[in-house]
């Protein structure tokens, strides 16, 4: 069950009018093309951010998220295309709050969401003497990378979205934004700055009780 949240009164905020995608695109702080790429089904509730090659974060506590489909979109930086914001929209309501939940490793170029079940597919693909350099699904990452977010398939059925992370390898923030009745509306990844640097949501004041 995804955690419930008392959202913070921003009064005078233009966030609390705005989507999660107009509020990705206005406040990364810079000019940026959106790339819609499909929908995706986290089905059971919970995801890593990860690196979509060598599965860095892929245990442990997985991200709790919405079990119903979103929309898997990119913010293109306008220069050369790459990802700067990568990110799962619920729905259309208004942005009242979010968290900043963790770092997503980087070490390929390269990100994903997935499902335990994804990750374990994903894992179980690889040779082991090879890693997951090779085949169908490097294919389609080398087809895809530097430009924009898509969803990838394993030979034996599981997809799940996946991105070039922007300028390339490092640690980059994961946050959620939620609205006014404290359902996560959106999850993102941030891969390029804008001009504050890092977005980060207003905070969501702990539900008492």
């Amino acid at each position: 069950m995804i955690r419930a949240v008392l959202c913070l009164s921003l009064l005078g905020s233009p966030v609390l009018a705005q989507d999660a995608t107009t509020w990705l695109r206005q406040g990364i702080g810079m000019q940026t093309d959106l790339h819609v790429s499909d929908m995706w089904h986290p089905r059971g509730g919970a995801i890593y951010a990860t690196d979509a090659l060598i599965l860095w974060q892929a245990e442990g506590e997985p991200i709790r998220v919405p079990d119903a489909p979103a929309r898997v979109i990119g913010l293109l930086e306008t220069e050369q295309g790459r990802t700067a914001i990568f990110a799962l929209i619920w729905s259309n309501a208004p942005v009242a709050c979010g968290e900043d939940l963790r770092t997503i490793g980087v070490d390929t170029g390269t990100a994903a969401f997935l499902t335990p079940s994804d990750a374990r597919a994903l894992d179980a693909y690889a040779d082991p003497s090879l890693g997951p350099y090779h085949g169908t699904y490097a294919e389609q990452l080398d087809a895809a990378i530097p430009t924009i977010p898509f969803i990838a398939q394993l030979p034996g059925g599981a997809r799940f979205p996946a991105t070039g992370s922007g300028w390339g390898d490092g640690g980059y923030p994961v946050a959620s934004l939620y609205d006014a009745d404290g359902n996560m509306v959106a999850l993102y990844a941030q891969f390029i700055g804008g001009s504050d640097d890092w977005l980060l949501p207003p905070p969501c004041a702990r539900a008492s009780g």
